[in-house]
């Protein structure tokens, strides 16, 4: 059970390593084995053996993923190297159509969007508090969920609502900001400010994953950037005083991660997981897809041909959801496989997989071929929907970015101005 894992894990991260560095583009494919690959290897270690204090060890007992993660591991793998087949020579080249000028000018007349942001994540937590008051990071966290989810039009829950657009609209801002750094030099101090005004709306939920799409956004366009300088004038992907940097930030980024669920929970002492242990949670969405197996078996299963993915809750989504609810698992982290195994069964998803992957990967290609600001943000969309796959459902929590990507497109000379190119190119080398 367990060899299946870690052949799968090291498969996924070999293609991921080889594919980045022979390109220096982070392509959603290279996310999304990064990621795959990383739950894939820790699930295996877990099956043999690692991680006795995990809260959830006596649920990763498997007789569905185990065989499954292969046929997913070549259906995805698959997807994502015909893209690049079938991309023709032309539309590999990756062309930059904004100039260094252009996205100064964006960045000195939006600056306020990330002041925004902040600020109305620091009343997103007073909100919080003001409602609920303040006994634990944990009590925190399950209140602050609760007004997320909640459809309420009360003061708290406007707040929610409205700062959740203006974390949109940092993202993209950081995602412009990373790749305009690409093209210069990574400063410490302006990447500190910077994680410092982006950080609050996310973390006025009591998570962790605003670090995680930190790195998301403005490393992944940072990467993006710097390949194309490299090909241009040459030098290295970091340089020696931009490593110090990485080393640094990754650190800080770790302790981060791992210290927030322990303060949620009381600390390492509490529930006895340590630290590396905290990191389990990538696994949950594969453990989640094989307990949505177990509850409604492949034989079973009655496809809702798409109802699932764009969030219908069905009879059958429900009985699942009660299932959960009587584990310890109620909150459990949901892989974008639970709704794809209720859209199309256990071989059909693998089908709707393939496809799914070979899209992404295309489009960003597409995107790539000649990246406006536009595209820019579809690209980096592609990139967070490769990335939650592990532990989201990838389309209906992201309709939200995609209307923001369609008003940019309505109202993009008014927002934007005109573009001019900087003709930076980039033709990605032969397979």
């Amino acid at each position: 059970m367990m060899e299946n894992f870690f052949a799968c894990g090291f498969v996924f991260l070999i293609y991921a390593i080889r594919k980045f560095f022979k390109n220096k583009i982070l392509y959603p494919s290279i996310v999304f084995s990064a990621m795959w690959g990383i739950a894939c290897v820790y699930t295996g270690a877990i099956l043999n053996g690692y991680g006795e204090n995990l809260m959830l060890k006596e649920y990763y007992e498997y007789q569905y993923m185990d065989s499954y993660i292969v046929l997913f591991t070549i259906a995805s793998l698959l997807g994502f190297m015909l893209a690049h087949l079938f991309t023709g020579r032309n539309n590999k080249k990756v062309n930059l159509a904004m100039s260094n000028t252009f996205m100064d000018n964006i960045l000195e007349k939006y600056k306020w969007v990330m002041w925004l942001n902040f600020y109305g994540g620091l009343l997103r937590i007073v909100a919080v508090i003001i409602t609920f008051g303040f006994n634990s990071f944990g009590d925190y966290r399950l209140a602050a969920n609760a007004l997320m989810m909640s459809s309420t039009f009360s003061f708290v829950g406007i707040v929610f609502r409205l700062t959740a657009y203006t974390q949109m609209l940092a993202n993209v801002y950081l995602a412009l900001y990373g790749l305009k750094t690409g093209f210069g030099q990574l400063d410490m101090k302006k990447m500190v400010g910077m994680f410092i005004l982006f950080a609050p709306t996310q973390m006025a939920t009591g998570g962790r994953l605003f670090v995680l799409y930190f790195i998301l956004y403005f490393f992944g366009s940072f990467i993006l950037a710097r390949g194309l300088k490299i090909r241009e004038d040459g030098g290295r992907l970091f340089e020696r005083s931009e490593r110090r940097i990485i080393v640094y930030a990754t650190a800080f980024f770790f302790f981060v991660v791992a210290a927030i669920p322990m303060l949620r929970s009381g600390g390492v002492r509490e529930d006895n997981e340590s630290a590396l242990e905290k990191f389990a949670y990538i696994t949950e969405g594969a453990l989640s897809t094989e307990q949505l197996m177990q509850v409604i078996p492949p034989e079973s299963v009655q496809p809702e041909y798409g109802m699932a993915s764009f969030g219908n809750f069905s009879d059958q989504h429900k009985e699942y959801l009660s299932f959960l609810l009587g584990t310890k698992n109620s909150a459990g982290v949901k892989a974008f496989l639970v709704p794809l195994y209720l859209d199309f069964g256990y071989y059909g998803s693998v089908v709707a997989l393939f496809f799914l992957a070979f899209l992404i990967e295309y489009f960003a290609i597409r995107c790539l071929n000649w990246l406006t600001v536009i595209r820019l943000c579809v690209f980096v969309l592609l990139l967070k929907m490769v990335y939650e796959s592990v532990i989201s459902p990838i389309i209906s929590i992201n309709f939200p970015q995609i209307e923001l990507i369609i008003i940019f497109a309505i109202f993009y000379r008014s927002l934007f101005g005109n573009l001019k190119a900087d003709d930076v190119e980039y033709e990605e080398s032969d397979e």
